[in-house]
């Protein structure tokens, strides 16, 4: 971690003292998630950058002040902010297999709660837990626990369960954590392409699921899919943006 990062948080710490332990290290975590996120964003890669970000910033003891003051309510703010933007993302996906796969109502109904709540939402939730971690662990972690959460998706079929839905949790944690940062769009597109190719190869030689890939209806949902997570992002981007961070020349 960048000294300067290092030594702020050691003085938001200080005045966190009120906080219970676990409270502390949690809000300390997702402090440190937001400066990190922030930098990375805006391309701050040297010390000097670090310094002008957090000179932005409230002064550490004035912000662990603020912290203290309004950490219930900062925290529901969180937790309702991921769950709004999975529910986007199973709003996207669940109605598209409704409206345009032909899948009745409650099929349809069923994964994109699934889809949304417990794997948008859950992601959204469990992405603070590792942000201390390098870009490429961060990123093998969203994927697994994408998976896992998407368990109950391959209960969302009259055929039994399907496991290659567990492919669709997968890369929705790959997503969130590869453009949790703004990206060029075009690395959406190549990202979902390759993804339908594996999905392809998967399918059809590995699992032996399906004899006819429907490359339109896939192709369609796969990108309804990366649209409905880069939606979900710039929305907890704005609903996260907490005045307590927001720079001194706007207060």
């Amino acid at each position: 971690m960048n000294p300067l990062l290092s030594a702020y948080l050691a003085e938001v710490e200080r005045g966190l003292q009120g906080l219970t332990a676990g409270r502390r290290r949690l809000v300390l975590r997702e402090l440190e998630a937001h400066l990190l996120d922030e930098a990375e964003a805006r391309g701050l890669l040297t010390e000097e950058d670090m310094r002008a970000l957090l000179m932005e910033k409230e002064p550490p003891e004035r912000l662990a002040q603020e912290i203290a003051q309004g950490e219930d309510g900062d925290a529901a703010h969180r937790s309702e902010s991921a769950l709004v933007a999975g529910a986007l993302i199973g709003l996207a996906t669940g109605g598209y297999l409704w409206f345009q796969g032909g899948w009745p109502w409650y099929l349809g109904l069923a994964f994109g709660v699934v889809h949304g709540l417990a794997v948008g939402t859950g992601i959204f939730l469990v992405r603070p837990r590792w942000a201390r971690l390098g870009p490429r662990l961060r990123l093998l972690l969203a994927i697994l626990f994408g998976a896992l959460l998407a368990i109950p998706l391959g209960l969302t079929s009259r055929r039994g369960f399907v496991l290659s839905r567990l492919f669709y949790g997968a890369f929705t944690g790959y997503l969130v954590e590869r453009h949790a940062s703004p990206r060029p769009a075009w690395q959406a597109v190549a990202e979902v392409l390759g993804f339908s190719v594996l999905d392809f190869a998967l399918e059809v030689f590995v699992f032996q699921r399906v004899r006819h890939y429907n490359w339109t209806y896939e192709l369609t949902f796969n990108f309804i899919l990366a649209l409905a997570v880069l939606g979900a992002l710039a929305l907890r981007r704005a609903l996260s943006s907490r005045w307590v961070l927001s720079t001194a020349e706007r207060r």
